[in-house]
């Protein structure tokens, strides 16, 4: 990379890592909050409301962001037109759900998600209205402001979240928590874009967009598959309660911990799309990538899957014991998951769109074969077998990443595997901690504060010891930032 372009990665993941780190921070202490006032119908409900909201966001973009971040040139025309179709296919979007509602509720057999679903339905008029801003903003690699927004939006969301919630509205509180936080994202998203659509539309820049555009939402629609199957399998075939277990595994803890890839990934796709003519040079800006981003997730999953027990006893509390073994196996999806998080960008930056759009197709029948599979043994089985998709595709997707990239499997392996060694011997320690500390007749709550404290001190110490380059970069990316 270039000195500048350099200088707006390392700006670019030191910001967006220390406000994600925040933002994450705010949306677990929401969730905790909400699983206290809340019920397992309740997160049921609106986990039927929102399941289509991303596969329906998907075709409200139709990639057409994507495209304009990843062209080397884009003009007036290309960004109006992108805006135009955006927002038509939002609206259409929008008034699709509200007329599909019944026919949610039927498929669920649950009347009470028509009214939650029809609500929802205006999320895809809302992102569709910011998504062209977001992509520009995103492409001028402006990412303090599109980091404000997403602090803002959790802070807000939250807090509407709780108050309906504390006033008794249920799953409403859930729903209103997503509308308020995308609501002030649209708001502030306009004010920091100084762009503004013109009454241009063109249909030849449609097509030119849409070539590549097409692809890459053919592989967001298999990847919203690998995602969001699951969730629709537990509340067709097993009902709102057990959809609320497995919701409240998913989003209180491990959507959190899978979202702190997210900076890294933003950051780096529209630095990849500058590189793209030297893939060599996107192969290792890529391994350094992963190599941050297993850093940050791998020793919280391990973590996560040591603390769980004592994690959803003193914090959820004993109601929601059932969710104790789906975080643990959603744990080791998310470890894999991680380790792919950037495979998708480099292979868009690199115009490879044609061989994202293979690998998910085999990716989204193995994982929702899984999911299948694992249904007969309740939301636990279900959880398994993501784990199981997530490991299987995981060198796989390496291996076509590398290819496109130019780059040697054994250097991704090489890249990751002090990591991968620290974080399981600190998760060793972690685990024979906790045992001895339940011998002891140690409460829940002070054996998860003595365990995170005691594992964070030896997964630093170890790191330090075998990763002194990387906790350098970190270090370097702290006193950059705070300058």
């Amino acid at each position: 990379m270039s000195t500048t372009l350099r200088q707006q990665v390392v700006s670019g993941i030191g910001w967006k890592i220390a406000t994600q780190v925040v933002v994450q921070t705010t949306r677990t202490a929401v969730g905790v909050v909400l699983a206290r006032l809340l019920v397992p119908r309740d997160y049921g409900l609106a986990a039927m409301a929102l399941m289509f909201v991303g596969v329906t966001s998907i075709f409200t973009d139709l990639s057409l962001g994507a495209a304009l971040i990843a062209r080397r040139v884009i003009t007036e025309r290309d960004r109006s037109t992108a805006f135009w179709t955006t927002v038509a296919a939002g609206a259409a979007c929008a008034g699709g759900g509200v007329a599909a509602a019944p026919l949610v509720g039927r498929l669920f057999s649950t009347p009470a998600v028509v009214p939650l679903f029809a609500v929802t339905s205006i999320l895809f008029l809302i992102t569709s209205i910011s998504a062209t801003q977001i992509a520009l903003l995103t492409r001028e690699m402006q990412f303090r402001s599109l980091q404000l927004r997403e602090m803002a939006g959790a802070a807000v969301g939250g807090a509407v979240g709780i108050a309906l919630a504390l006033g008794g509205l249920g799953a409403w509180a859930l729903v209103a928590q997503v509308l308020a936080a995308e609501a002030l994202s649209l708001v502030l998203v306009w004010r920091f874009s100084p762009w503004r659509p013109r009454a241009i539309y063109s249909a030849q820049s449609l097509r030119e967009l849409g070539s590549f555009a097409g692809k890459t939402s053919g592989a967001r629609l298999l990847g919203y598959v690998n995602l969001n199957a699951d969730n629709f399998l537990i509340a067709r075939f097993l009902g709102a309660v057990p959809l609320g277990v497995y919701a409240v595994a998913y989003n209180v803890m491990f959507a959190p911990l899978a979202r702190l890839a997210a900076p890294i990934q933003q950051v780096l796709f529209p630095a990849f799309a500058r590189i793209a003519t030297d893939p060599p040079r996107v192969g290792a800006a890529w391994l350094r990538g992963n190599r941050i981003v297993a850093a940050i997730s791998v020793p919280a999953f391990v973590g996560l899957a040591v603390v769980a027990p004592d994690f959803v006893s003193a914090v959820l509390g004993d109601r929601w014991h059932k969710a104790i073994p789906v975080l643990q196996l959603l744990c080791i999806a998310g470890l894999s998951q991680s380790l792919q998080s950037l495979n998708h960008s480099v292979l868009q930056a690199l115009d490879r769109a044609g061989a994202l759009l293979g690998f998910m197709i085999f990716s989204a029948t193995l994982t929702v074969s899984s999911f299948a599979i694992g249904l007969h043994w309740g939301v636990v089985g279900v959880a398994a077998g993501f784990a199981a998709a997530r490991t299987t595709v995981l060198p796989i997707f390496t291996t076509i990443v590398c290819r496109a990239a130019q780059t040697r499997p054994l250097a991704f392996a090489g890249s990751v595997h002090r990591v991968l060694e620290v974080s399981a011997a600190m998760g060793a320690l972690a685990y024979v901690t906790r045992l001895a500390l339940v011998h002891a007749g140690v409460s829940a709550g002070l054996r998860l504060a003595a365990v995170v404290a005691t594992g964070a001190a030896v997964y630093l110490a170890l790191l330090t010891w075998r990763e002194p380059q990387l906790v350098a970069e970190a270090r370097t990316l702290a006193l950059r930032r705070g300058r």
